[in-house]
């Protein structure tokens, strides 16, 4: 009951200060709402039929709740009586309030100190030498397989399917909705000469995703014809005569916005540089174009091409060569006889090899050195 008389005291305690917060000052320690480790008497187990105010009890905390619903019937009774004496003693003098809060503070500091929350530390237990000095077991080895997992590359081929099954869930539901966002295309107009080019790879690092390409037309720049040509002057080997565009690419800084700003800085610096005064010498340096060399591109022959009369023709030419072959087949002339071709192939005639060699035999030879000289390359 004793506990019950606290427990009612710390509740009626908070529920008046928060009432009455204008009238008095909070004290500086707030009652603690964590549960409280006490030793307590034996009760009986209070049966789950008698008096139950359930206005009383939903105005109660959790841990109140539970140490009311542990009470008899008439221990309940008493504790709503306290908590109603404690109700009115207390609205009825702020100070008195703020001496039994300290009397309460000092009452759970002092059971703190006798009973003190939470669990005891024990000494580990000396399960071998291995487990000496350790503050708990470790338990069994949790890295052991024991049968009931798949291997690592049962789980890469998990997560491929998980991968492959949600591009196939956006490709599904969300990229149809993307049809709802299509704006027709608009060509570029005078205003817009440039025309940038990004590459992207669907949110993947990748060094080449900084790059910018810049185009234009420089007849499009509201140039004169002088200061055209002087700006294709200026562009050197990035002007290509047969498209008649200049074209320029820029990777050097970390972001897309800053090589397009890089691009946009150069062009502009280009369009001073050919209107400015100091260009005119530039008149007098012919315009090179070495450096553009068109791709030859192959024509498919006429000839080749397959209309009706070329199917006719070829189909004619099929049909004859099948009955030649045909026809010799069935001839017995037309036959082969592989070995008479391979018998008549070494019969040679011997007479058309002997023929230079004897000849060459007969001549004389000549005498002295020179003569020993040619026996020796003969025999040789």
């Amino acid at each position: 009951m004793a506990s019950a008389a606290k427990s009612v005291c710390r509740t009626a305690a908070r529920q008046l200060r928060s009432n009455q917060r204008s009238h008095f000052q909070s004290v500086s320690r707030p009652f603690s709402t964590t549960r409280r480790t006490l030793a307590e008497d034996k009760k009986e187990s209070a049966s789950s039929e008698g008096y139950f105010n359930r206005a009383f009890y939903n105005r109660l905390d959790r841990d109140d709740q539970a140490s009311y619903t542990s009470l008899t019937p008439d221990e309940r009774q008493k504790m709503e009586n306290v908590d109603s004496a404690l109700r009115d003693h207390f609205a009825k003098d702020s100070r008195t309030h703020r001496e039994m809060e300290d009397n309460i503070a000092a009452e759970l500091e002092a059971l703190d100190f006798e009973f003190p929350a939470g669990p005891v530390e024990r000494e580990p237990k000396n399960n071998g030498f291995f487990q000496m000095g350790e503050k708990e077991d470790i338990g069994p080895d949790e890295d052991d397989f024991q049968g009931d997992d798949i291997s690592s590359l049962g789980h890469g081929e998990l997560e491929q399917t998980r991968e492959i099954r949600e591009y196939a869930r956006l490709a599904g539901w969300e990229m149809p909705l993307l049809a709802n966002l299509t704006q027709p295309f608009t060509p570029p107009t005078a205003a817009t000469p440039l025309r940038f080019r990004y590459t992207t790879y669907m949110g993947e690092q990748h060094p080449a995703s900084r790059k910018v390409v810049v185009e234009f037309d420089p007849s499009d720049l509201s140039l004169t014809p002088a200061h055209t040509q002087n700006l294709i002057k200026l562009a050197g080997v990035r002007y290509n005569p047969v498209s008649k565009l200049v074209k320029m690419s820029c990777e050097d800084h970390e972001t897309q916005a800053q090589n397009k700003r890089y691009l946009g800085d150069t062009i502009k610096g280009l369009i001073a540089k050919a209107k400015s005064p100091e260009s005119e010498w530039l008149k007098d340096i012919p315009v090179d174009f070495r450096h553009a060399k068109p791709k030859k591109r192959f024509q498919f022959p006429e000839e080749w091409l397959l209309t009706e009369e070329r199917k006719k023709e070829l189909e004619a030419r099929r049909e004859a060569r099948e009955l030649a072959q045909k026809t010799k087949m069935e001839s017995p002339a037309g036959l082969i006889d592989g070995i008479k071709e391979i018998e008549e192939a070494r019969n040679i005639d011997l007479s058309r090899v002997e023929a230079p060699l004897m000849a060459e035999a007969k001549q004389p030879m000549a005498k002295g050195k020179q003569g020993k000289k040619e026996m020796r390359q003969g025999r040789a």
